[in-house]
């Protein structure tokens, strides 16, 4: 069993370990079925340590799994200790995880927006583009929500956003819908920062740094068909050079909320034309 530090998936794994667990009510009644010392048990629960094959076999058969469903479950979790890993776009609970243990989060959104800033109508258009089918959709909307409970004031963490204004109604064509996203990204300016169209930016790739106390540092880069986790040092450091560059040419949260209030207000000019039949006049 080797000592590693852990990272959102091991952790993810110690809690799905946990969860199988359900007969015995403590780790210390589960050692001592498995004939384990009682640490052993809670290191691997917290996803502090590697367990082999073997120990996910001891433990998974004391939980009444078959050999199927541990070699399902084996390779499931096979690289959650890896200094890189991908996932397809569509599984959600790694990088749910990563934002419920974060003590801090810094995200850069330049092709659209990150999850937690998003209405549903904005993922809803988003996926829908990207040939999602209904199924997919539904799931990440319902993820969505649960992750954006993070940001209510008693919870959150500290947060940091930078967005491009392109980003801010990309797969937007309604304009009630725009108006929604807008206000949305209004009310969260005192942890946004815009960067406006024309401006030069540093990093091509959309990607958030998860900061967690005494565990490495996460960063999630996002693309149309995958998510990948990072938690090499020399990857996080390029990451946060092109934070700070990008702190550079954003935006000051202040001046991003003026930005934001103008774009509302000229969405809202263009409802009232339309509900008046006259023209929408080109901003």
């Amino acid at each position: 069993m080797e000592q590693t530090p852990a990272t959102p998936r091991s952790c993810e794994l110690g809690n799905t370990l946990r969860a199988l667990r359900q007969e015995f009510p403590t780790g210390s009644e589960f050692a001592e079925r498995l004939d384990w010392d009682p640490s052993k048990v809670s290191n691997i629960e917290r996803g502090k340590v590697r367990p082999t094959e073997l120990d996910l076999a001891q433990y998974l058969t004391a939980c009444g799994k078959d050999k199927s469903a541990i070699t399902e479950f084996t390779n499931h979790y096979r690289n959650a200790f890896e200094s890189y890993f991908a996932q397809n776009w569509d599984n959600f609970e790694t990088v749910a995880h990563a934002e419920r243990s974060a003590t801090t989060i810094t995200g850069y959104g330049k092709e659209s927006l990150p999850v937690l800033l998003r209405t549903v109508d904005y993922t809803e258009r988003l996926l829908q583009q990207r040939e999602a089918t209904p199924e997919q959709i539904q799931n990440a909307i319902r993820s969505q929500q649960e992750r954006q409970r993070i940001l209510r004031p008693t919870s959150r963490p500290s947060c940091l956003f930078y967005v491009t204004e392109t980003a801010l109604s990309a797969p937007l064509n309604d304009e009630r819908e725009r108006m929604d996203q807008f206000e949305l990204v209004r009310r969260m300016s005192s942890f946004i920062r815009i960067m406006p169209t024309g401006k030069r930016l540093p990093a091509s790739t959309d990607f958030t740094i998860y900061e967690r106390d005494k565990a490495p540092t996460t960063v999630v880069a996002e693309c149309e068909f995958a998510r990948v986790f990072v938690h090499d040092g020399s990857a996080v450091s390029q990451c946060r050079a092109a934070l700070a560059a990008l702190d550079d040419v954003a935006l000051s949260p202040a001046e991003s909320k003026i930005l934001l209030s103008r774009l509302l207000a000229e969405e809202y000019v263009t409802v009232l034309q339309v509900a008046a039949g006259e023209q929408p006049t080109a901003s």
